[in-house]
């Protein structure tokens, strides 16, 4: 079976004619809308990921509230919060979502959180509403092990004298007890969650000066 030959010009024609018309103004709105409603969802996920991130921050990260926070079963009700913060500009309603406090949750989040059928939802909801966060600070370093011994590489006296001592759990005449260093204060950092979109992700292109020849 052989197909029949086709000429250039006849292809170029076809070609041409399933070339897309010239698009309607109906078509242009409708495609402005679609890419304004885009944005709006884009806006709209970033300001729910910052309002995550500043409730996190109020929490440890091994606490049970950050991993309701942190789960899908808690994002709409992150979506209710944000659509009651969103009430001016997408710039005013980023710094709302920023510097929110934990314990003001909106009355309609607190309803929709009453009759989920979710208990840890729920429990989540009096957790903010009662302000207690419930901080441990840091863990405790334990005294046992503020004793130092001998450590490798050994002199041969330590060396011969811990042969005599193998499977002594109690340590041994060698060992000293210690005294950690206090820690020194560490800087205090921004609790608020950094805003990459309004701060502006940089790259390398965004130093590079177009008005100069390039090398």
């Amino acid at each position: 079976f052989w197909l029949k030959p086709v000429s250039v010009e006849a292809a170029a024609i076809a070609n041409l004619s399933n070339l897309p018309s010239k698009p309607t103004l109906l078509q242009l709105v409708q495609a402005q809308r679609k890419k304004m409603a885009v944005w709006r969802d884009l806006t709209r996920l970033r300001h729910r990921d910052l309002l995550r991130t500043a409730l996190l921050n109020a929490f440890e990260q091994d606490q049970l509230e950050s991993r309701i926070l942190q789960s899908s079963k808690f994002q709409p009700f992150l979506g209710q919060w944000v659509d009651s913060l969103s009430t001016g500009s997408a710039k005013s309603a980023g710094l709302a979502c920023r510097e929110v406090d934990p314990q003001a949750v909106p009355k309609q989040v607190q309803e929709a959180a009453k009759s989920s059928k979710d208990p840890e939802v729920r429990w989540l909801a009096r957790r903010l509403l009662s302000g207690e966060r419930m901080l441990r600070g840091p863990a405790h370093f334990p005294s046992t092990l503020l004793m130092k011994g001998p450590s490798y590489p050994f002199q041969p006296w330590e060396f011969t004298y811990l042969k005599t001592r193998t499977g002594c759990i109690r340590g041994t005449e060698l060992t000293k007890k210690i005294t950690l260093p206090e820690p020194k204060e560490v800087p205090a950092k921004d609790p608020r969650p950094k805003d990459l979109w309004a701060d502006s992700c940089m790259d390398n292109e965004d130093f590079i000066d177009y008005t100069k020849a390039p090398r």
